[in-house]
């Protein structure tokens, strides 16, 4: 009788200790899983948003030696945001083959679903202070130290770069799709949003050291 109490006991205990091995998995698996995965993406979300921070100021700083011509901006930018398109290597050397790949990424990107907006200068200070040179009107930028305070703010080149981010976290990244898609209204987040990435956006001012062409101007 003692025995058989004694194998009951036993009994219980186990499977008192197994089911505490199943509440504890489900615990890590509905509880302390998307937290980590919401964690990890964000992480990945806020590396992503440095890298996009010195592409835009790059990108800038091409406009301002090319007239703010859009082409130009859209390959530094690409150019800039290529390692987070580059495969990790062992050794801490990518090879050219990989660079590329990741640039050709980069660039397909940029060109299907960035946006890159000149903010400043606008259309309406090219009709205001614009001059014709070669055959297209331009806002001037030689002698810009003698001329008025309103046409050196025309030559301060602003823009705002919208980067679609690609979700790389399981769970995590398409939840906060869904959540931005429910609560995000702008437009061109929209079409991130839509496409399953993370609308990610970085501003830049610097002077211009050309004059500013009309292509670039809404």
């Amino acid at each position: 009788m003692i025995g058989l109490t004694t194998s009951h006991c036993r009994l219980g205990s186990a499977r008192q200790h197994g089911a505490t091995l199943i509440e504890f998995a489900l615990v890590l698996l509905l509880g302390v899983m998307p937290m980590v995965l919401g964690i990890l993406q964000i992480a990945a979300l806020l590396v992503a948003k440095n890298e996009l921070n010195l592409a835009t100021f790059l990108a800038a700083r091409e406009g301002a030696v090319t007239g703010a011509e859009p082409g130009a901006m859209n390959r530094t930018l690409a150019r800039a945001l290529t390692p987070l398109y580059a495969r990790a290597s062992r050794n801490g050397v990518t090879p050219p083959a990989d660079v590329a790949a990741a640039y050709a990424s980069a660039f397909t990107d940029v060109t299907l679903f960035d946006s890159l907006l000149v903010l400043n200068p606008t259309r309406g200070d090219l009709d205001r202070y614009g001059t014709t040179r070669g055959g297209q009107r331009v806002i001037p930028n030689d002698s810009i130290e003698f001329r008025p305070s309103a046409v050196q703010g025309a030559n301060v080149l602003t823009i705002e770069v919208t980067h679609c981010q690609p979700m790389v976290v399981p769970l995590a990244g398409p939840a906060l799709v869904a959540a931005l898609l429910a609560f995000d209204g702008e437009s061109r987040h929209q079409r991130c949003l839509v496409a399953g990435r993370a609308p990610i956006v970085a501003r830049a001012s610097i002077v211009m050291q050309s004059d500013v062409h009309a292509a670039a101007l809404r």
